[in-house]
């Protein structure tokens, strides 16, 4: 990134004498990144700098200093507390709001809706740096300098195996990489990097330049000629932007309509305005072409994904807070970025399940981008070819305006999909398991016409789960309810929950007896695929193989060139990918997403199956999916089928409605843990009993009961559903919801 402006004063330089300060002693209200719903006052001392709302501070904390927000001033102390008693702010770190009157406003709205305290929430808007006294501007780095020699490598082996494994992955890295990278990615602490710098074969260093993994990225062509169906739809929205009013719109586009097309145009006309805008897209489709695409209109576009190291980020996050950029493209957190004047905000493909925080705040993007859009006047655009649910139920009822493309900009129809029911495959064949006979012929034909395949299984490793046909016993992780995965090039036990390793397991733990595996996962794919095509350039795309940015870069784009035939992986293959050499599409397991224990399975089963679907037939050679399941009667695979999602959409509401699941009524989930499963259920009879007492009749409460993974990271898990018609139902669960959250291991969570 390039340095402030000349002129431009820092917003984190110490307060100057100018600032205007504090006539009479003045009290603070500041919040902090602490699960207390309740914001601290502290004096501001006359002749100190005054500090805004949206202003960070460092003040006392019992015997800690913490960096808080300020969210108000008052003239006088809370009731019945002295002014001596109240302590003061040590630091004022902002002269100006890092955070607008709309983003603190936002944030009291996501606590409330999310069961946070105003600080968390605050806290989720800020990059890392930013949330400590002082912006961290350099990186620790660490990169290999030397090779050991083979009989260091044979005692690394044997001794040190995480040395080994740090040596590989660095090796493979290719280059300097940020310790907490590093650690994080691989699942070890920082002692064997100590141990082989020691040795002479590693060596740590800073780094402080910005880094743009996307400064690269080549520029599409000159924009292509609008559909009458996508001028129709652009016109709607360049009107809504030129009235200047906040509008919410769902864009509901097959797969290959051109919906980015219409992004890209009412992009330009809210930058013609003179106006910023957010683009969120899922941090699995935040590829260079994405990033490209969106450059090539706008110019120079900040970009924010989980990539970034927070260095990266602040500075991103900055040139956006100085007006230097105007757009951002990013992931989910992209959507608190302080865009200046913002006017539209697009969240691409909306349905992905990417979009919800899994920690606190537990928020969904789709629901504060509609929040922030009405705070500050902005058009938000919702995307999808299989919109969720809550947004089409908000279309449908008129709340949101519905545009549609129902056809491909290329032409031709969406591609046709063979059902394979695998209860009626041969079992003599080896590969039975993993291709069915139908994909096997559809792959072989495509091959030999110079066609391309892309194949999806939604599971890591080689193998799931181990079997004993002695005495039933199967492996589990030591330290959760779930069985551990086989990944063979790694000859480990891996808990996909936890992340442990252990040693792949040479007998039962229980009998002593064979163990057999079971089940099929991307590396069992794999070697399958390799097996039954031995001429064809197979490319595995997972988290195991596609260990930097850079790999996935590498692989789309030699497949992009033609150098691999077949593309085989995780959800990564799923989404955005636009080739048109590929004509076959293989589900390989359609069903994994319909065993997950929750009320969404359906939906996202569908959402899979027909997003997959469209890497097929994008252009005049048409193409085949062809979709293996072990329930082919289920609806979700049946309305996927006939590519149906009004059919589909409309039956799942109305089951929803029937047991008063989201969006026909308001679910929340109360999850209680102890390393003691004795104490975790005594936890949750408790909160039952009093939920129940505060709900009366107004509720419906499930549980409680164990959760569907019982034990997860040692600890034992309860949980209580509770179900209303509408938020106003649940109003009288709030102060104890709100009690609740606050408790030591108990989450609440809006579902």
């Amino acid at each position: 990134m390039p340095d402030r402006p000349p002129g431009q004063p820092s917003l984190f330089a110490p307060p100057a004498g100018r600032e205007a300060t504090a006539p009479a002693a003045i009290f603070a209200r500041v919040a902090l990144d602490l699960p207390l719903r309740r914001e601290f006052s502290y004096a501001v001392a006359p002749g100190e700098p005054r500090p805004q709302p949206g202003c960070r501070v460092r003040v006392p904390f019992g015997s800690r200093r913490r960096v808080g927000v300020v969210v108000g001033l008052d003239p006088h102390p809370p009731d019945g507390v002295a002014p001596a008693r109240i302590r003061p702010v040590e630091r004022l770190l902002d002269r100006e709001p890092l955070l607008t009157p709309a983003l603190l406003r936002l944030a009291r709205q996501i606590a409330d809706d999310t069961f946070c305290s105003w600080g968390q929430a605050l806290a989720a808007m800020l990059p890392a740096a930013l949330r400590r006294d002082r912006p961290r501007r350099t990186v620790t780095v660490v990169e290999l300098v030397a090779e050991p020699g083979a009989e260091e490598r044979r005692a690394l082996a044997d001794r040190f195996p995480k040395q080994e494994k740090a040596l590989a992955w660095l090796r493979q890295a290719g280059g300097p990489v940020e310790v907490r990278d590093f650690c994080g990615r691989t699942g070890l602490s920082r002692s064997p990097l100590e141990s082989l710098a020691r040795k002479g074969w590693v060596r740590f260093g800073r780094r402080r330049q910005f880094f743009d993994p996307f400064r690269d990225a080549p520029a599409p062509d000159v924009p292509p000629r609008l559909t009458p169906r996508q001028e129709a739809c652009v016109a709607e929205l360049c009107a809504a932007l030129d009235a200047r009013r906040h509008a919410d719109f769902l864009l509901h586009g097959i797969t290959g309509s051109g919906k980015t097309e219409v992004y890209l145009r009412a992009l330009e006309r809210c930058l013609e305005q003179g106006r910023g805008a957010i683009v969120l897209v899922p941090e699995i489709a935040l590829t260079p072409q994405t990033v490209a695409r969106f450059r090539a209109r706008a110019g120079r576009v900040a970009v924010l994904h989980s990539g970034l190291t927070d260095a990266e980020r602040h500075d991103q996050w900055l040139a956006l807070r100085h007006g230097r950029l105007r757009v951002v493209v990013g992931a989910r957190s992209a959507l608190f970025a302080p865009v200046p004047d913002l006017g539209l905000i697009v969240v691409d493909e909306e349905h992905e399940t990417s979009f919800k925080q899994d920690s606190t705040p537990r928020y969904h993007a789709r629901e504060v981008a509609l929040a922030r859009a009405e705070l500050e006047g902005a058009v938000c655009v919702l995307g999808s070819a299989t919109p969720s649910l809550e947004a089409w139920a908000e279309a449908r009822a008129g709340r949101i305006r519905l545009l549609e493309l129902p056809e491909r900009v290329a032409g031709g129809s969406l591609p046709r999909v063979h059902v394979v029911d695998m209860r009626q495959e041969k079992a003599d064949r080896a590969h039975w398991l993993v291709v069915s006979e139908p994909l096997r012929r559809s792959l072989e034909q495509a091959l030999a016409r110079g066609e391309r395949g892309i194949l999806f299984l939604n599971r890591r490793g080689f193998s799931p789960a181990w079997h004993c046909r002695a005495c039933g016993g199967s492996v589990h992780c030591p330290s959760c309810d779930v069985s551990l995965t086989y990944h063979r090039w790694r000859r480990k036990a891996v808990c996909h929950s936890c992340l442990q390793e252990q040693p792949a397991p040479t007998a039962c733990p229980k009998c002593a007896g064979p163990l057999h595996l079971v089940g099929v996962g991307t590396e069992r794919a794999e070697d399958t695929l390799r097996r039954l095509f031995p001429q064809a350039r197979i490319a595995r795309m997972d988290r195991d193989t596609m260990v930097r940015r850079e790999d996935y870069e590498q692989v789309l784009g030699d497949f992009a060139a033609g150098r691999y035939d077949l593309l085989l992986g995780t959800q990564m293959v799923a989404k955005g990918l636009d080739f048109p050499e590929v004509t076959v599409v293989g589900v390989l397991d359609a069903d994994t997403s319909l065993h997950q224990g929750d009320f969404r399975d359906a939906e996202r089963c569908f959402d899979l199956i027909c997003q997959v679907s469209g890497r097929a037939g994008r252009s005049h050679r048409g193409g085949e999916v062809v979709v293996q399941t072990w329930l082919p009667d289920h609806p979700a695979i049946r309305a996927a089928a006939r590519h149906d999602f009004a059919g589909f959409a409309a039956a799942e509401l109305r089951e929803r409605a029937a047991f008063l699941y989201p969006p026909a009524g308001v679910a929340v989930r109360v999850r209680l843990e102890d390393p003691d499963p004795a104490r975790a259920e005594a936890a949750a009879v408790r909160a039952a009993e009093e939920l129940k007492a505060a709900a009366g009749d107004s509720l419906l409460l499930l549980g409680p009961n164990a959760d569907r993974i019982e034990k997860l990271r040692g600890r034992y898990r309860q949980q209580i559903l509770l179900k209303a018609r509408s938020a106003a139902d649940l109003r009288p669960c709030l102060p104890l919801l709100y009690d609740l959250c606050q408790r030591p291991g108990v989450t609440v969570e809006r579902l």
